[in-house]
C-alpha cells in the first residue's frame, strides 16, 4: 500500500479516537453532574441537611455512581452513597461510613 494510504488510515483513527475519547468524558461528566444533584436533593429533603455542610467526592467504581460525603463538623469521617438510575429517577442507598466518629451512620441506616 502507498504511504498516502496508511497515512489516510492513521489520521482518520486518530480523529475517530479522539472524538469517541471527548464524547465519553462528556458523557462522565454529565452522568457524574446529575447524580450528584440527585444525592444534594435526597440529603436536602430526606434528612434536612444543607448544601453548605458537606462536600461530595464522586467516582465511578464497581459498584456504580459512588459518593463520599464529608461534612464540616466531621472531617475525618466519610459517608459513602451509590446513586443508581431507577425508572422514576434517582436510587439513592447507604453503603458504609469510614473514619473515626461515625455519628451520623444511625440516621442513614434503615
Amino acid at each position: 500500500m502507498p504511504r498516502r494510504n496508511w497515512n489516510t488510515i492513521v489520521r482518520s483513527t486518530l480523529v475517530v479516537a479522539i472524538a469517541l475519547m471527548t464524547f465519553l468524558y462528556i458523557r462522565y461528566d454529565t452522568e457524574m453532574k446529575e447524580r450528584e444533584r440527585a444525592l444534594e436533593e435526597y440529603l436536602a429533603t430526606h434528612y434536612n441537611i444543607p448544601e453548605q455542610t458537606y462536600s461530595l467526592d464522586g467516582t465511578l467504581g464497581r459498584d456504580g455512581y459512588v459518593y463520599d460525603v464529608t461534612f464540616r463538623d466531621e472531617p475525618d469521617t466519610d459517608y459513602t452513597f451509590r446513586v443508581t438510575k431507577s425508572v422514576d429517577g434517582h436510587q439513592i442507598e447507604y453503603k458504609t461510613a469510614n473514619g473515626h466518629a461515625q455519628s451520623r451512620v444511625s440516621t442513614y441506616t434503615p
